[in-house]
């Protein structure tokens, strides 16, 4: 590749394209520099500023990739020179720095005449790895040193790891679960002289928590029956439960025979036997550490799925809430309105309870997961933390008795700041108080002192729940926040602290917790204190009427049939649709009376609505466009593509009009 000097550089990008091209790098969430075909640098991000060479003096436009990809050696260059070339070269997993740092690092053409580098530091990952793939070589050296047969069980009685001398047992048919084993040994009991039932193997005791040591069995194995001291042991997990089971075979066939022709060597053979046993419990010691070690990392990567889903399935739940409270506030809306006429009084009942009905069963199903999305501004209001905490104290009152006794009290201590109010969901924090407080009382089954504080500084309000029960360990303490984690079994959902956390989170505040093993616990939120005197509530003007001609495309059939009521009741001429088939079927057939506002929904049966928005815009530019939808929206990333409004259900009818007619959206209450 021919060297070219700075002076030979040629300035074909303008400051302004490079100044655009750098903010396009600055979107990813990795380090990038894009270079021409030359090799001269065109634009870098801040993240490869510290991971490439990148001279801050020199002018960017006479950097070239020799020196600035210089941290990743000979591979990058080739394989720049391999995708100019034509052909795509895969993800180059390269040390970088002198402290063995790693980075994934491609390299892609971008724009037809760019080429781009991304980097992302995968260090810890590859340590993570390194350190996992040590302890399964540490359980197989393990494995393969003892003389007795070895197999780990998981608590569905699948073997997962078996040593070389358990293969052996049975060459021909290897068995791959506890009950195939069963089956292959045809087990006898020798001490009691009857078969082995599958429920008394020492596999199956062990799945129910005990411990079998040294017992004798008469089993199949390589082509005759030989006689097998076995033991079991369950392995824990950090938080108690049961993760497998670890089965160890020694055969002593030989050993018996011995014994009844050595009889007289009783007290030789006796310290040999304890010998023999101390040494199989240090290294069943030694192999349920590896194998726990390699479960955890197995259950850890099993738990990071199961969130993934839980989270895809809660954002789908709160649509369907969403499309099933719709018509639920439409109707109620309606019957204000048609409160003299009892036919269609029952009508919106029945309309009212069925989708209810529909949206308590879709919320049982998950129950209340984490919103951790911020309160908007607006739709909060003032809220004193020492007032609602002591309404939450009078409410948990009848559960403080009744777990209070004339040994085992529960007492409360109050202690409560003047102005530690803040702005928020009083909801949604008196929520999260009641949480912690059921939880305090839970943690002193034997009595002990709940105590409730306040504070406030200069720029947060505090709130501090404590008590002085059972405490946390440090394992416990670290994933109380995690959701779906807890410590009370089938009574608890895991979902509580999580909520508390997220809570914390949506009001833009923090949730920490201290704790001592038998001294009790303590969590505090912190929120952001109220500045300043609350605006006065502006009344409420009622928006002018004015009939329109509408088009509402919305597939839910009660949601559309109540909002086609709605409108039809302040005059405007209603159209209602179902898909985007019949909104635009609709749209090229309004000639003679022009719409001139569509409200239409996003999920619908053929296509997006905003896709509807977009080729509704381009071909009708003069009409208004609403959109009505039951997804949640995200902060800072809304999409409008041309809609002038974007409502949220359950639709507020007041909201609704105030678009119609141009004005600015009423306000309501938070909750």
């Amino acid at each position: 590749m021919t060297r070219t000097t700075a002076a030979d550089v040629k300035q074909d990008y303008s400051e302004r394209e490079r100044a655009r091209l750098t903010a396009l790098l600055e979107a990813l969430p990795t380090a990038a520099a894009l270079f021409r075909a030359d090799g001269f640098a065109v634009a870098v991000n801040s993240r490869a500023r510290s991971m490439f060479v990148v001279d801050a003096v020199a002018p960017l436009g006479a950097q070239h990739w020799n020196v600035m990809l210089q941290p990743f050696g000979q591979p990058l260059v080739d394989a720049i020179r391999f995708t100019l070339a034509g052909r795509q070269a895969d993800t180059l997993l390269l040390p970088f720095g002198r402290d063995g740092r790693h980075a994934d690092v491609r390299v892609n053409i971008f724009d037809h005449d760019l080429v781009l580098i991304s980097a992302v530091d995968v260090t810890v990952r590859e340590q993570e790895r390194a350190k996992a793939a040590g302890a399964e070589r540490e359980l197989r050296t393990l494995f393969d040193l003892t003389p007795s047969s070895i197999r780990v069980a998981d608590v569905t009685g699948r073997l997962q790891q078996v040593n070389d001398i358990a293969v052996r047992d049975h060459p021909d048919r290897a068995p791959t679960t506890v009950r195939m084993l069963w089956e292959l040994d045809a087990p006898h009991d020798v001490v009691n002289n009857r078969p082995l039932s599958f429920l008394d193997t020492p596999a199956m005791r062990a799945l129910s928590g005990q411990v079998v040591r040294g017992q004798l069995l008469e089993v199949r194995r390589l082509g005759s029956r030989r006689v097998v001291e076995a033991h079991a042991s369950p392995m824990h997990g950090d938080d108690g439960k049961i993760m497998g089971v670890l089965l160890l075979d020694r055969d002593v066939t030989d050993r018996q025979q011995l014994e009844g022709m050595l009889r007289e060597r009783e007290g030789e053979q006796q310290q040999l036997r304890e010998q023999v046993s101390h040494d199989e419990q240090t290294l069943e010691r030694l192999v349920e550490e590896r194998s726990r070690a390699l479960l955890a990392v197995q259950e850890e990567q099993v738990r990071e799925r199961r969130l993934s889903a839980v989270g895809q399935l809660a954002a789908g739940v709160m649509h369907d809430v969403n499309n099933a409270l719709n018509p639920i506030m439409a109707a109620a809306y309606l019957l204000r309105h048609h409160a003299e006429s009892p036919d269609a009084v029952r009508d919106y009942a029945d309309r009212i309870r069925k989708a209810a009905e529909i949206g308590a069963a879709t919320a049982s199903r998950v129950g209340r997961f984490i919103r951790q999305e911020p309160v908007h501004p607006g739709g909060d209001v003032e809220v004193d933390l020492s007032v609602l905490a002591d309404e939450v104290l009078d409410l948990t009152e009848p559960m403080r008795l009744q777990r209070s006794s004339e040994s085992r009290e529960v007492r409360i201590v109050r202690m409560f700041a003047d102005g530690a109010i803040t702005r928020g969901l009083p909801g949604e924090i008196r929520e999260a108080l009641l949480n912690l407080v059921q939880n305090a009382i839970d943690a002193m089954p034997e009595g002990g002192t709940l105590t409730v504080r306040t504070s406030v500084d200069d720029r947060d309000v505090c709130i501090a729940v404590r008590d002085t029960g059972v405490g946390m360990s440090a394992d416990v303490r670290e994933r109380a926040f995690e959701p779906f984690f807890t410590t009370k079994g089938s009574k608890g959902s895991g979902l509580g602290l999580a909520e508390v956390y997220g809570i914390a989170r949506r009001h833009r505040g923090t949730a920490t917790i201290s704790s001592v093993p038998g001294r009790g616990t303590e969590v505090v939120l912190r929120l952001p204190r109220q500045q300043g005197a609350t605006p006065e509530p502006v009344p409420e003007e009622p928006a002018p009427v004015q009939p329109r001609r509408i088009l509402v495309v919305e597939d839910h059939d009660d949601g559309r049939e109540f909002l086609r009521r709605i409108l039809q009741g302040d005059g405007h001429d209603v159209v209602a649709v179902a898909s985007c088939a019949e909104a635009r079927q609709a749209l090229a057939q309004q000639e003679a009376a022009p719409f001139e506002l569509m409200l239409t929904d996003v999920g619908l049966p053929d296509g997006n609505g905003w896709d509807l928005v977009r080729s509704t815009k381009a071909s009708f530019p003069a009409l208004r466009i609403g959109v009505i939808t039951g997804w949640e929206p995200h902060v800072g990333t809304e999409r409008t593509d041309g809609a002038e409004f974007v409502l949220r259900k359950p639709l507020r009818a007041p909201e609704l009009k105030a678009h119609i007619a141009g004005g600015h959206t009423p306000a309501h209450s938070p909750e």
